[in-house]
């Protein structure tokens, strides 16, 4: 009898663990779109950094590589890219990290393109941690899986060789299944504040700054109860999104759904807050949810040429064991880490722990707009004096300085990058950027404008707060650094 109870257990087992591998098997077409989608984006944001390159990489810009180590640095961290603050090297890293995004992008050695495009991205996002957003960590941790991912499977050079046998692996599948759904669980959990939790003023306050708020964010501004409405959808989409995701079914409706809400609620941002590829990345990190059928309507309307390797299932060696046990344990990290941000949850990860955790960059915070939304807001004048004393105003090129707010204080920034680190300015814990910029500013200007030459710089900051019913505090004149030309 205990036989039969024994094999009886080991059947039902086996069938739990087989129910659970249908309810998280992934579309591998899906995944090649999503493979497809991160090399795009790599590549546009490789573009749009490349196009600040001195400013924000090199020795010559606004963080050089001596102070690295000194502010943000975290036991483990490293780059390449601090090897040498010229512009050659870092051009010539950012030439090699565009090459195999190409790689990425095409399906050409997926595996070993995914690992030095994951490694590239880590030393990049290392070389200047003030311009980074959550998009960026999101990025960073999709590479990471899609080294386990068989997103080569298809749309992919890789495909069209001689058939490779492998299986997909559950535990890969549930660490990006687990990511996404992180992202939305741990964000509406530190959205604690009465914003988002009975006041419904959240996406009011979001909108109240101009230093976010784009041309669409201006005419929803004008709708308060829209707004109020807007924050209820968010804040809801944002709890259902997780349980969308990682509910066991083999149905694949409720994946779909939570694509469908990942998308209406990224364009809503993309579409209202300057907030660079943030949102285009969350997008794209939710294609691998996408279900058959819907694959083959696009396959069908774009007629995508359907190539892909042979796919069979091979018993497990010792290599699967070794993948998963480090997928295993990545997860296992990523959710103490997760945990660790919410005040209900006491433990933490030990010092030593947090090494590795450095090392491959696998650390993750998802606290947007969160426990509550900024209300400080403001924008910066550039107050310039020559050697006799004649002043200018850097910013508009103006012989006087206009210290009244500009008509759309977005367009103070080239890119979302400037953007952040003009956030990060504005915080007293990250004083120490301003000299950078301030000297950076006025070295700039001299070199570009020999004949205005000036001495000297005062950065001001006029600082308002946002207040309930469109209302604002006075503002207030912040000497955020003075600096000389020298």
């Amino acid at each position: 009898m205990s036989c039969f109870f024994y094999f009886y257990t080991i059947y039902q087992l086996k069938k739990i663990l087989f129910f659970f591998s249908k309810s998280y098997s992934l579309d591998l077409r899906a995944l090649a779109f999503m493979r497809i989608g991160i090399a795009l984006i790599i590549i546009v944001d490789l573009l749009i950094r490349g196009s600040d390159l001195t400013a924000h990489y090199t020795d010559e810009g606004l963080w050089p590589t001596n102070l690295i180590h000194n502010f943000g640095w975290k036991t483990g961290n490293w780059s390449l890219h601090e090897l040498s603050g010229s512009y050659a090297w870092v051009l010539s890293l950012f030439i090699l990290h565009f090459i195999f995004a190409l790689f990425l992008l095409f399906g050409y050695k997926t595996k070993a393109a995914t690992l030095i495009v994951w490694l590239l991205t880590i030393s990049l996002h290392n070389r200047n941690l003030f311009i980074q957003q959550s998009g960026d960590d999101l990025l960073r941790l999709l590479l990471f899986w899609g080294l386990f991912l068989p997103w080569h499977a298809y749309y992919s050079i890789d495909s069209k060789k001689t058939a490779i046998s492998f299986k997909q692996n559950t535990l890969a599948n549930m660490g990006y299944l687990l990511l996404l759904a992180s992202v939305y669980f741990f964000t509406v959990s530190l959205k604690t504040s009465p914003e988002w939790r009975s006041e419904g003023s959240a996406i009011y306050f979001a909108l109240s700054l101009e230093q976010l708020r784009l041309p669409a964010g201006d005419l929803l501004y004008q709708f308060p109860v829209l707004m109020k409405l807007l924050t209820w959808f968010v804040f809801y989409t944002e709890l259902a999104i997780p349980i969308l995701i990682l509910w066991p079914t083999n149905k694949c409706n409720l994946k779909l759904i939570a694509f469908i809400l990942i998308a209406l609620l990224h364009i809503g941002i993309g579409l209202t807050l300057y907030v660079g590829l943030f949102y285009i990345i969350n997008i794209i990190a939710g294609v691998g949810l996408l279900p058959k059928k819907i694959i083959d309507q696009l396959e069908t309307k774009f007629k995508i040429k359907k190539q892909a390797i042979i796919l069979s299932i091979k018993k497990t060696n010792p290599v699967n064991y070794f993948t998963n046990a480090i997928c295993s344990i990545v997860i296992i990290i990523s959710i103490i880490i997760n945990l660790s941000a919410v005040n209900w949850f006491g433990y933490e990860l030990r010092k030593e722990v947090w090494y590795p955790v450095n090392v491959f960059r696998l650390d993750q915070y998802w606290g947007m707009f969160s426990p509550n939304v900024l209300k400080k807001d403001g924008w910066f004048v550039y107050h310039g004096m020559d050697s006799i004393g004649r002043q200018h105003d850097l910013y508009r090129n103006n012989d006087y300085v206009d210290y009244k707010k500009p008509e759309h204080i977005v367009k103070m920034y080239k890119s979302d990058r400037w953007r952040k680190l003009a956030e990060n300015m504005q915080n007293d814990s990250y004083t120490f950027l301003r000299p950078q910029y301030c000297r950076y500013i006025i070295k700039k200007w001299n070199k570009e404008h020999p004949a205005k030459k000036m001495n000297m710089l005062n950065l001001y900051y006029m600082e308002k707060i946002n207040l309930p019913s469109y209302k604002t505090s006075e503002v207030k004149k912040n000497l955020f650094c003075v600096c000389n030309g020298d």
